[in-house]
């Protein structure tokens, strides 16, 4: 399904139809893999590639892994289609997480599309290497901390490389610090904190499965400097994610060179066109 002309992001702007329709889908089979992989997901790229073009299964491979990335895919061309609001709320996310909540269970605690009905926990590794156990704001408290995020995500316009990424990690760290649904604030995370992104008119940042250990580590160590997370109500004070908006830095590169490629493949004779946002350093 070819995106509509009003929900197109900017990056695939100058490009003939063929060209345009190849590298959206291949980022969003490169988001859709790695975004579930990171969960679990057993599909590769290759997989994921196969099943979301041609629609047909993987052999041995589990039909929940299948639905979840039909699912992902389903989610990104919602979030293309939420580019030309001028406010992002509630009831968008609430789509959203419908969409990728594949696996469902008629449970009154584990609601679909809507926040969380009982607190949340996690376990993990401390920075002195101690075990411990960590526990997510409160359900009462959701609905006034997502305010608040709302509140950073419409406000924020970032134009800059630099500013587009400390917008992502910021919102991308104070969902999953927040993690207002009983399930899939991972994934949700790394959808709608691409929101911004997007309208800047820059490629998705995508988090590879590769580094899946070093981004958990870094949530989790940010999560660890919150003096009382579970008591949390005001988004206000927390630290800015430093650590973590470096992380994402680096996790901008694969879709940054389809772009790249993509130009220069319209061209026709390898030389790239002068680019409307830097590449990423090597």
């Amino acid at each position: 399904m070819t995106t509509p002309l009003a929900a197109r992001p900017g990056f695939l702007d100058g490009l003939d139809e063929g060209l345009r329709d190849s590298l959206r889908r291949s980022i969003r089979d490169l988001w859709s893999h790695h975004s579930t992989a990171l969960e679990g997901n057993s599909l590769t790229l290759g997989d994921t590639q196969f099943v979301l073009s041609e629609g047909l299964t993987v052999s041995g491979k589990p039909l929940k892994d299948h639905n979840e990335v039909h699912g992902h895919a389903r989610a990104i061309e919602l979030i293309y289609a939420m580019l030309d609001k001028d406010a992002l709320a509630e009831d968008d996310l609430f789509l959203l997480h419908k969409a990728i909540i594949t696996e469902r269970v008629v449970d009154i605690y584990k609601p679909i599309g809507a926040w969380k009905a009982e607190a949340n926990y996690t376990n993990f590794v401390s920075r002195a290497g101690k075990p411990g156990l960590r526990e997510y704001p409160a359900p009462q408290a959701t609905p006034r901390l997502m305010r608040q995020w709302f509140d950073k995500c419409n406000s924020a316009k970032p134009s800059t490389r630099d500013e587009v990424c400390r917008n992502y990690a910021e919102l991308h760290i104070l969902l999953v610090s927040i993690h207002p649904f009983f399930d899939g604030n991972g994934r949700m995370a790394r959808l709608v904190a691409n929101i911004p992104v997007l309208k800047a008119g820059y490629p998705p940042i995508v988090v590879p499965t590769e580094d899946r250990q070093r981004y958990l580590e870094t949530i989790s160590a940010y999560q660890e400097s919150i003096a009382n997370l579970a008591g949390l109500k005001d988004l206000v004070d927390l630290p800015a994610p430093e650590t973590f908006t470096a992380l994402c830095a680096d996790y901008w590169s694969e879709t940054m060179q389809l772009v790249e490629t993509a130009r220069q493949m319209r061209n026709g004779n390898g030389v790239p066109p002068a680019p409307t946002f830097p590449l990423p350093r090597s």
